[in-house]
C-alpha cells in the first residue's frame, strides 16, 4: 500500500511536501500497518538535455530525485515516481515515447521501486498491446526490481 501526490497536490508538488508526507508514514504508524510507497505522480520534470535525459525542476526538487529517493529509503520506506507511455504526460511534460531506455536508466539510477506509466498524448493508433511490451523491456533491462503500475484509462475495450 502506499500513497501518490496527484490528489493532494496535482501540480502544486515539491520536494519539502514528499518528505513531510513520508515522514508522516513512520510517526504515524502508517508505515507499520502496512503503508510503503511514496509515490510522486506528474509534473516533476520540465525538459529533456542535450543526451535525452530527463530534467527535474530545480525550483520544486532543488535536491534532485535521486537524494528524495535516497531520503524515504533511509526511512524505511519505498519510493514511487510517474511518467506515461506517450510523447508527453497527461500534463504535457515529457513522456517516454522514443526515451524508454533512457528514462528507466534513469529511473533506475534515482532508486525508483515503483513505476505508475501513464496512458496520455500516445500517437494515435497505438494500443496498449503493441506499446506496453516495449515499456516493460525498457523496464526490465535495467535490472532493478521496479513494480510496474500500467494505465490506459479505458481505451482498449
Amino acid at each position: 500500500m502506499g500513497w501518490n501526490s496527484w490528489n493532494e497536490w496535482g501540480c502544486n508538488i515539491g520536494e519539502a511536501s514528499v518528505r513531510k508526507v513520508a515522514e508522516v508514514f513512520v510517526t504515524r504508524g502508517l508505515k507499520d500497518a502496512g503503508y510503503k510507497y511514496v509515490n510522486v505522480d506528474d509534473c516533476v520534470c520540465i525538459g529533456r538535455n542535450t543526451n535525452g535525459t530527463l530534467i527535474v525542476d530545480p525550483v520544486k526538487f532543488p535536491s534532485g530525485i535521486k537524494a528524495l529517493a535516497d531520503y524515504v529509503h533511509s526511512l524505511g520506506l519505498l519510493f514511487g515516481f510517474y511518467t506515461d507511455a506517450g510523447l508527453k504526460t497527461c500534463a504535457g511534460r515529457p513522456g517516454l515515447w522514443g526515451y524508454d531506455n533512457i528514462d528507466f536508466n534513469t529511473f533506475a539510477e534515482w532508486g525508483v521501486d515503483y513505476i505508475k506509466v501513464d496512458w496520455c498524448n500516445v500517437p494515435s493508433g497505438t494500443t496498449p498491446e503493441q506499446r506496453y511490451p516495449v515499456v516493460r523491456d525498457a523496464l526490465l533491462a535495467t535490472k532493478r526490481p521496479i513494480f510496474f503500475s500500467v494505465c490506459e484509462w479505458g481505451v482498449d475495450k
